[in-house]
């Protein structure tokens, strides 16, 4: 069975303003400031060689002065600052990186980034698309079905239908009602006073829609509630309009014209050179013909858990791997994660292997033959993690290795990315042990409460016999009818 073409749309504006204010101090050398164009472009190679999304576009917002919401409410968003100084002159760049990445940057007139978001999010859902929206602003949950999710980088976080519900205590197409009631303080939608967004959502609830709480206000609790909304009823009307995205932009945007492409090289490596970007020049750069090129990084603590993350690139093909140990050392997940990188490869290659640990890079390329000549590889014991530096020393033959050491945490995008994965497989280990550790008990003590049970119980039919068992040889006094006093 053929899965669902997969589609994100990023919101631009979003994810521009979080690198801005999310990497600071960075600059060329020349003094242009660089951090908005550098952290939008880490995090959208994040997403691309993370989530692989078949199809992709970024979305924009145009001048706020010329959107229909400031047009029915010249206050729409009128308390947020202008765009910072230092940000406005990385705008054109970011743009050129994505023409360089063959990304589409959408925006429509007159129409904000949401609603171009949600009218090809709801148009492609029902073509049978799996719609995934790159955003964290939450007024986008009210798009959210079973097709359509919200994906926040930030937190790591999805949110379908049952997120919103948590969310927001309403479904996804009452989250405009609700902020029609609540209003919203970032986009300077003024709501109905004295209504916060707890409040919104009960009465909502309760009544069913922004509408029915207008028409039904008399059976609100508090009297300056009720007032509040029977004076502010058009301004809550008002309110949810403005809240509410568009889903009939017109945008005529085949699917094909959003499939995912491969970088342009040409206009993409000077432009990363041009902003000094090293580190992110050397993630788009594919290794060199014939050469695999093993990331890898352990995470882990004295007596464990511990995970690995590896990342093993060859042409423009990549694979991920990570593991799980309950009870390892740090050291050993180092190892480990070189040893199934390694492990991985189905012939010999060249391989440059990469990592931040001193200790697997200089234990292989200065250590081993010092060990191997005194014999301490094959000593028993006179070696700590004597085991995976013999299965190291094993597949080190089978290939042509430059073991080559990388700083950690210091922007290198893969290095940072097999530390993630690392520290995703321990977390989600404990939590498995955890769960397992769990059941046994519930299932050990449903063992020996099942046992005290049988302990307790006495057979029906001992009961009887004991009860009709009557010695021929007692004799029991009668009482005046017959009957047999026994006790």
């Amino acid at each position: 069975m053929t899965s669902a073409p997969k589609l994100y749309l990023l919101d631009g504006s979003s994810y521009i303003y979080r690198a801005y204010y999310g990497v600071r101090d960075v600059a060329t050398s020349n003094g242009m400031p660089t951090n908005a164009v550098f952290g939008f472009t880490r995090m959208l190679l994040t997403l691309l060689q993370e989530d692989r999304p078949e199809y992709l576009a970024v979305v924009f917002d145009p001048p706020r002065e010329a959107t229909f919401r400031r047009e029915i409410y010249p206050e729409y968003k009128a308390n947020r600052d202008a765009m910072p100084e230092d940000l406005l002159p990385q705008i054109p760049f970011i743009r050129k990186v994505l023409l360089a990445l063959n990304i589409p940057a959408l925006e429509a007139p007159g129409f904000e980034a949401d609603d171009v978001i949600a009218t090809l999010a709801r148009r492609y859902a029902a073509e049978g698309v799996e719609v995934t929206v790159v955003t964290g602003d939450k007024d986008l949950l009210q798009i959210v079905n079973d097709r359509i999710s919200l994906l926040d980088t930030m937190k790591e976080k999805r949110s379908g239908p049952q997120e919103v519900l948590e969310r927001f205590g309403v479904p996804p197409e009452l989250v405009a009602d609700v902020l029609g009631l609540a209003g919203d303080s970032a986009d300077n939608i003024p709501g109905v006073p004295g209504i916060g967004e707890k409040t919104a959502s009960e009465l909502v609830r309760r009544f069913g829609s922004l509408e029915e709480v207008l028409q039904w206000r008399s059976m609100v609790s508090g009297k300056q509630r009720r007032g509040n909304l029977r004076i502010h009823a058009d301004q809550a009307r008002l309110s949810k309009v403005l809240a509410t995205v568009r889903y009939d932009v017109p945008l005529d945007i085949p699917l094909a014209a959003l499939q995912r492409q491969s970088p342009n090289l040409t206009e993409l490596i000077p432009l990363l050179r041009e902003l000094e970007f090293a580190n992110l020049e050397v993630a788009f750069t594919p290794p060199p013909v014939g050469v695999v090129e093993i990331y890898s990084d352990g995470s882990g603590r004295e007596s464990g858990p511990g995970g690995y993350g590896v990342i093993l690139r060859y042409g423009e093909h990549e694979k991920e791997l990570s593991g799980f140990e309950p009870a390892s050392t740090s050291q050993r997940m180092e190892l480990t994660a070189a040893i199934r990188g390694l492990e991985a490869l189905t012939s010999r290659k060249r391989v440059r292997l990469l990592s931040d640990s001193q200790y697997l890079v200089r234990g292989m390329s200065e250590w081993l033959p010092g060990w191997i000549r005194a014999g301490r590889l094959e000593s028993p014991e006179a070696l700590r993690n004597q085991d995976l530096w013999q299965r190291l020393a094993a597949l080190s033959t089978d290939h042509e290795i430059i073991w080559e050491w990388v700083r950690g945490h210091a922007g290198n995008h893969f290095n940072e990315r097999c530390d993630r994965l690392a520290k995703r497989a321990a977390d989600e280990g404990i939590k498995a042990v955890e769960k397992e550790a769990l059941a046994a008990a519930a299932a050990k003590t449903a063992g020996e409460h099942a046992r005290e049970e049988q302990a307790l119980r006495v057979p029906v039919e001992t009961v009887h016999q004991a009860a009709a068992a009557v010695r021929g040889d007692l004799q029991f006094k009668a009482d005046d009818d017959g009957q047999l006093l026994l006790c």
